[in-house]
């Protein structure tokens, strides 16, 4: 007895695993539009903008997850798959104290009465940390989409859908054709979520699918 698992055994945890990171990522694309459509506006010490942002908190940390597992597909011993995911990871810490800041930091400012300073220095510590989320976020989807893009069949337009993500954001912050305000928000995190629910999509039916060439190529 060597302790080891059997290849059968290992094939199939893989595909569970697939499955399981596949449906945490495209469930919390899809979720975070569902939050950021019910995020309220100005500000405030609501229980509302709480459940928010907790829940675009809890979204930002499955997102990762997911991503991480893509990012282990397609080979974390490829320098650029694994730069993509450090920098993905630092866009998350951004958009986790963005929401912490929003959803919780400055309920506490309001209730205890702070000066406008105070209330402007967190919007601006928001809007640094949210714009740094975006352009992270980009650089990471505009190299797993240029991975992607490589392949063929359904795969190559999930990488298509990648690079429109990473530009389209990014460029509509560059030239001011949309804020990180409630609305802006809205649709980077729209756009980007289309690629969540792809990538997702793409690793459920790999972990599905026996005779489907694996994710990483």
């Amino acid at each position: 007895m060597t302790g080891e698992l059997p290849v059968s055994a290992l094939k199939r945890d893989a595909g569970l695993d697939d499955r399981t990171a596949g449906a945490a990522l495209a469930g919390a694309s899809a979720l975070s539009i569902v939050a950021m459509a019910h995020h309220p506006t100005g500000f405030g010490h609501s229980v509302l903008a709480q459940i928010v942002h907790a829940a675009m908190i809890v979204f930002v940390v499955l997102a990762f997850a997911g991503y991480t597992r893509l990012a282990a597909r397609r080979g974390l011993q490829r320098f650029d798959i694994l730069l993509a995911l450090v920098v993905y990871g630092a866009g998350a810490i951004a958009n986790v104290l963005a929401a912490t800041i929003n959803g919780f930091v400055v309920g506490a400012v309001v209730a205890n009465d702070a000066s406008a300073d105070i209330l402007r220095l967190c919007w601006a510590l928001n809007q640094m940390l949210a714009y740094g989320a975006v352009y992270a976020t980009s650089i990471a989807f505009l190299i797993w989409g240029a991975d992607l893009v490589r392949e063929r069949g359904l795969r190559r337009i999930v990488g298509l859908v990648g690079l429109a993500a990473g530009i389209a954001p990014a460029l509509m912050l560059l030239t001011g054709a949309l804020a990180m305000n409630v609305a802006g928000a809205f649709v980077v995190y729209a756009l980007q979520a289309a690629f969540g629910v792809l990538v997702g999509a793409d690793l459920i039916r790999t972990g599905r699918d026996p005779a489907s060439p694996p994710a990483g190529g």
